[in-house]
């Protein structure tokens, strides 16, 4: 005989199991799409450089760095970062992340606008230091004991998603869908002391350059993942090549790619000496007049 208390704990388990995994795979849901491009090949040192046009959004980071996958957090961990926090006109933030997932971060003034116009990125690294340059020019240097800790070969990546972590990358509003950063070319130069032609010391010889004409699916894939702390799931739809440009979207679920469907919205405010009017065009159906007590006219 089957004891009837021990068969309902069985199948009060189970259904508790299902319950737990329904309810994690909504909060851990990823309700909007990015993209990141990495290549399949793994580099250890050398001169990275990117000429791009990050998307200028609050709550959404674009980037260009070297990673790796680590087997242990503790102490594989390798990453160099150049990203751009959409919070900020005029600040690039520079990093290495070293084992322990321990950031030795940077934030850096630029005097110019650099959401307007494409401008020439990168960071050489070397097992003595890591250094960035912005248009050419050296602005930063980390030469630190965690430095020596970047020994681990990684991949080149560029990517755009929206972190959950509004202390770092301010306020995510999804109305400032759809997003796009623009990449234009990329190199990458061999570290090769005293044998090279190029960069720091002539320490480095030029390997390949990427013009970004289209995917070479020989060297680059899209990747198909999400990760924690981050809203967007990347999908290989959000990465368009077009004019010669490569272009990384962020969207929500349903108008991926390089399109912008959304409908626009003009706010029109009109100061009175008692009332203050408001008029909000949301697409071509929907025209509200909007006064100060709040309440609303439809207009059209």
């Amino acid at each position: 005989m089957h004891n009837i208390n021990s068969i309902s704990e069985r199948v009060f388990a189970v259904l508790l199991c299902i319950m737990l995994f329904c309810t994690c795979d909504h909060l851990l849901a990823q309700e909007y799409r990015g993209a990141e491009y990495r290549t399949k090949e793994n580099y250890l040192y050398g001169r990275f450089e990117v000429r791009y046009i990050p998307a200028h959004r609050e709550g959404v980071v674009l980037s260009f760095f070297t990673y790796r996958d680590p087997d242990s957090i503790s102490t594989d961990w390798n990453e160099i970062d150049i990203e751009f926090v959409g919070r900020y006109s005029n600040i690039i933030q520079f990093n290495t992340i070293t084992p322990g997932q321990t950031s030795h971060i940077r934030s850096n003034f630029l005097d110019f606008d650099p959401y307007i116009d494409y401008n020439n990125y990168g960071f050489e690294w070397t097992p003595d230091y890591v250094a960035w340059f912005v248009n050419g020019e050296e602005v930063y240097r980390q030469t630190g004991e965690h430095v020596a800790t970047l020994k681990w070969p990684t991949n080149i990546m560029m990517n755009i998603w929206n972190p959950i972590w509004t202390n770092w990358v301010g306020t995510w509003d999804e109305n400032a869908l759809p997003a796009f950063s623009k990449y234009d070319w990329i190199k990458y130069s061999s570290y090769t002391p005293s044998a090279g032609d190029y960069g720091s010391d002539n320490n480095f010889t030029l390997q390949w350059i990427d013009s970004l004409n289209s995917w070479d699916q020989e060297r680059w894939e899209f990747a198909t993942h999400g990760f924690g702390g981050n809203q967007a799931k990347f999908f290989p739809s959000n990465g368009v090549f077009e004019d010669g440009k490569m272009i990384l979207c962020l969207t929500d679920k349903v108008d991926t790619g390089y399109v912008d469907l959304k409908k626009p919205e003009v706010r029109l405010i009109f100061h009175r000496p008692i009332w203050r009017y408001i008029i909000v065009f949301q697409g071509w159906n929907r025209l509200f007049l909007h006064v100060r007590t709040g309440r609303s006219h439809h207009l059209a």
